[in-house]
């Protein structure tokens, strides 16, 4: 069974068609074949320093992949002005300096193309530590800690209008939470160890920044 993802229930609002060009920045995970999974027909494009717990399926489906740089390094050879949605999921709490990088990132979408950018939020600094990430800091390779109105302003200074910002929400993913949290607990009571495997949603433990470039526009805004 395929659940929707918060981030293409957003963008399938918005999208449909089959020439859509979608580029993900932060392609492990599987997420080829689950994208085109929800955008039948598109045109794939990863991007990331590495090809993550990718199968065989999922490079096979990627049209093209970029490799990156944690600096900066690789988004030139990604085409200006050519991709109606563009998917940093969980990235940039990876990286060091995400602003002039988020800047670029702009010049790829298209005019009227959307953006989908989601990061751990100020919740996550309060939750407890588990296997897979609850607390921000479990993740050794989180290095920068993003806000909403933070990377709202990068958006809105290089001509991308916010359409909806704030928790991520996932009624399913909710409800499965409120059964695993229970479990997750009295494991915690008999083990010592915590899971976060479907607490993300229930606990707010993601927040996101979802945005349109406006049609027409060119020129992009200096750091």
């Amino acid at each position: 069974m395929h659940v929707c993802l918060t981030k293409f229930l957003y963008a399938r609002r918005k999208l449909s068609g089959q020439s859509l060009r979608i580029l993900n920045i932060g392609c492990g995970k599987n997420s080829p074949c689950t994208t085109k999974h929800w955008f039948p027909g598109c045109h794939y494009s990863g991007a990331d320093i590495e090809q993550y717990n990718n199968n065989a399926d999922d490079i096979a489906v990627m049209d093209a992949f970029y490799p990156l740089g944690t600096d900066g390094l690789g988004y030139s050879a990604i085409p200006d002005s050519s991709y109606d949605f563009i998917i940093l999921h969980h990235v940039v709490e990876h990286m060091p300096v995400p602003a002039p990088i988020l800047t670029t990132i702009c010049t790829k979408l298209k005019p009227g193309g959307y953006i989908w950018i989601a990061f751990p939020s100020l919740r996550s600094l309060s939750l407890p530590s588990a296997e897979g990430t609850l607390q921000f800091c479990d993740d050794p390779t989180h290095v920068y800690f993003p806000d909403i109105r933070e990377i709202s302003n990068i958006l809105l200074s290089n001509g991308v209008r916010v359409i909806h910002a704030g928790r991520s929400r996932a009624v399913l993913r909710e409800m499965l939470g409120a059964v695993i949290l229970p479990w997750a607990l009295l494991r915690k009571m008999i083990t010592g160890k915590l899971s976060s495997k479907g607490l993300w949603y229930i606990l707010g433990f993601e927040d996101h920044v979802f945005g349109q470039r406006k049609p027409g526009r060119t020129e992009v805004a200096p750091n």
